[in-house]
């Protein structure tokens, strides 16, 4: 998304940001509203040019999101999307991203006010981490798997259900909706990372090739957060081709020490 577009959907970020620290509001209503917005801007050529027109005014491109959503959601979503149409888009395709984006946000608010926000980021790298585990599985939740996007999405929900709390569940249902390319266990990780973010922390991944106990996990959050002189959010995977050692990604930042990596090493340096 390219500065125009982010910056009109920063502006529909604060309102949405304001309205949720309210106490008559139903966050989870307001993050459906969203969801189902950012589908229709991505069916619809009509809705979304003449939401993102350059040519109106924003308080032409105000009135019309009124005039479209007055009485079909909930009146803080109206206030969100008003802000959000009122300025200059890059592409009109970008308004359903961003609507996407709220969505989300709106989400991870609704876990946070519940205390419950921790527990999703648990949550969604153990449902990420299960993905990976099963190969067949993630191929037939994502779009190369076979039915339609909402039934994929349903059957995820169904699959997970209870191990997994209502907002995490919403989260995941949406990723495997809009998973392209069989990107769905990176589209759930970024929520992963937004939720970990979200509560002020740096979020790790440790892969190694056999399972950390809870003292070698304890001890390596320990060494990061002394490196890196901030809260971790710490989560691990196993992945037997590392032979040993681990590899670990803090951020966009890589720590490679397995003998898989050190191997590959050693024979470019024969190689040269």
């Amino acid at each position: 998304m390219r500065a125009a577009s982010e910056n009109s959907m920063q502006a529909g970020l604060k309102v949405l940001l304001e309205v949720m620290h309210r106490d008559d509001i139903d966050a989870m209503e307001i993050a459906e509203n969203l969801f189902g917005l950012s589908d229709l801007a991505r069916k619809s050529n009509s809705v979304r040019h003449n939401l993102t027109d350059p040519g109106r005014s924003a308080e032409d491109k105000r009135q019309l999101a009124e005039n479209l959503l007055s009485g079909g959601v909930q009146p803080q979503t109206i206030e969100v999307v008003k802000a959000l149409v009122a300025g200059t888009w890059s592409s009109p395709q970008d308004i359903g991203e961003a609507l996407e984006i709220l969505g989300n946000e709106a989400v991870f608010s609704a876990a946070e006010r519940d205390h419950k926000l921790a527990e999703v980021e648990k949550q969604l790298f153990a449902v990420n981490s299960f993905l990976g585990e099963h190969r067949q599985l993630r191929i037939g939740l994502s779009d190369l798997g076979v039915g339609t996007a909402h039934d994929r999405a349903h059957f995820a929900a169904d699959l997970f259900g209870d191990a997994i709390n209502v907002y995490t569940r919403r989260l995941v249902r949406r990723a495997v909706r809009l998973s392209v390319h069989g990107r769905l266990q990176g589209r759930i990780r970024s929520l992963t990372v937004e939720a970990a973010e979200r509560q002020g922390d740096l979020f790790a991944h440790v892969t190694s090739a056999q399972p950390l106990n809870d003292q070698q996990m304890l001890r390596l959050k320990e060494l990061l957060e002394k490196r890196y002189h901030t809260a971790i959010t710490l989560n691990a995977s196993v992945d037997p081709d590392l032979i040993g050692g681990l590899h670990v990604k803090v951020g966009d930042q890589a720590i490679n020490a397995s003998i898989k990596s050190n191997l590959a090493q050693a024979r470019r340096e024969i190689q040269r």
